[in-house]
């Protein structure tokens, strides 16, 4: 080696230990109006320019609230598409969403809207399928799922029927609430309050990640998911990353303070999420994702049907005084809080009026700030009584990350729950199985 070669090789050496290591780089790229909430899940387009999520916004006269579905470019923060509706999903090649509809003078629909000429088509698919979609190519043709863990694909814009249903495996079930991998193999799920990897429609390599955690997307590549789950302190959430194949996680948001909710990526693997915290509420995008430092996975704890009593939920609280009790776990951004208020309000008259024995409270999840909770139960006129849940106490009653939930207590003690927002009707015939 020459002496200027050696030269060389020193400076670069000495280049490489002093230039700083990676590290994620947060990018606040859309706030929040002050009165604007945001409607479950936002998505970010798969180049990361446009942003679709839900917003939230007052009604007229303050009561109530509209749920618009709303596309930003957020290049220009430029609003490029609003519409009565929610759960707008990108498709794989960034240029249609589907979403479903309240506008165009018709009852909800399944419609679908194409970025660059902004064509809508409308009824693609029955709306009892069900919502909260995510979108896929398997083999070539575009796949839907729903969060009834339904599925269908798509003729240009109309689904193909009849459709079909996630395979029910042995020891887990379908799952709850799905969200699919971009090829379509496979999906993200809840089973007992966990976060759930498996085939859609095959049960082979199940990963039970063991984490209680919220919707959780798949990478591009399908490698990654990611998802918030409660922080240490169990008074907010933060976004981690999964990695499937070497079963390691990575906390991308310790760092921040607020809750960070709903992740999604991008193509090239950034991440966008929402963030709700004192400093700033809107949305978050991520870069240099993977330079998160990352810790074993711990091992998911076996499955038990260890029993959850009133006490331990709210051990600050009287016994119940019904023989039998609805508790809803709700948050201020869940997607379907409004509806599951109502609902349970109105159970709880019916109920009374039909003179069965039967108590109704509500307990907020961790998260949720005081305003916020309080600014619903005034806008849906909400009266019903509300008792302080441990965290500890919402995590063994597995609604620890999932709102809304309802719990369904027989003399103090747990016998079922349901996840997402219950009819009237749903709720008595529960009550009456029991």
């Amino acid at each position: 080696m020459t002496l200027m070669s050696l030269r060389l090789a020193v400076v670069v050496a000495f280049a490489v230990l002093a230039w700083p290591a990676a590290a994620p780089r947060f990018d606040r790229v859309l706030a929040l109006k002050p009165a604007e909430g945001v409607f479950a899940y936002a998505r970010i387009s798969p180049n990361g320019r446009f942003l679709a999520y839900a917003s939230e916004m007052p009604g007229p006269n303050g009561r109530g609230i509209t749920q618009t579905v709303t596309v930003v470019d957020l290049d220009t923060k430029r609003v490029v598409f609003t519409e009565p509706g929610i759960d707008a999903y990108w498709s794989n090649d960034g240029t249609r969403i589907i979403y479903l509809s309240r506008g165009g003078g018709r009852r909800s629909s399944v419609a679908i809207r194409h970025h660059d000429t902004g064509a809508i088509a409308r009824n693609v698919a029955p709306v009892d399928l069900g919502d909260y979609f995510s979108w896929s190519v398997d083999s070539g043709r575009d796949l839907i799922m729903t969060i009834q863990s339904n599925f269908y694909y798509l003729d240009g814009d109309a689904a193909v029927m009849p459709s079909g249903r996630v395979t029910s495996c042995r020891g887990i079930g379908v799952g709850e609430r799905p969200l699919i991998s971009k090829d379509g193999h496979r999906i993200t799920t809840f089973v007992g309050g966990s976060v759930v990897v498996r085939g859609r429609t095959d049960c082979a390599n199940v990963f039970d990640t063991g984490l209680p955690g919220g919707k959780a997307d798949f990478s591009f590549d399908g490698r990654y998911i990611a998802f918030h789950v409660p922080k240490a302190g169990m008074n907010a959430y933060d976004v981690v990353v999964v990695d499937t194949a070497k079963r390691t996680i990575r906390n991308l948001t310790s760092s921040l303070a607020g809750s960070s909710l709903f992740p999604s990526w991008t193509e090239d693997g950034r991440i966008n999420f929402r963030y709700d915290g004192a400093d700033y509420r809107g949305f978050i995008t991520v870069t240099d994702v993977l330079s998160t430092p990352e810790q074993p996975l711990p091992a998911a704890a076996a499955r038990t049907a260890a029993p959850v009593t009133w006490a331990s939920l709210f051990p600050s609280a009287p016994p119940p005084s019904h023989e039998t009790s609805l508790v809803l776990v709700w948050s201020s951004w869940s997607a379907h809080t409004p509806e599951a208020l109502t609902e349970l309000q109105r159970a709880r008259d019916e109920l009374a009026a039909a003179g069965l024995d039967v108590g109704v409270v509500t307990t907020p999840e961790i998260s949720s700030q005081r305003a916020d909770l309080d600014r619903l139960r005034r806008q849906h006129a909400i009266t019903l009584p509300e008792l302080a849940g441990t965290p500890a106490g919402l995590a063994s009653a597995e609604a620890l990350n999932q709102s809304p939930t309802t719990l369904l207590f027989k003399d103090g003690r747990l016998v079922d729950r349901k996840l997402g927002a219950q009819t009237a009707d749903a709720l008595r015939q529960w009550v009456r199985t029991f």
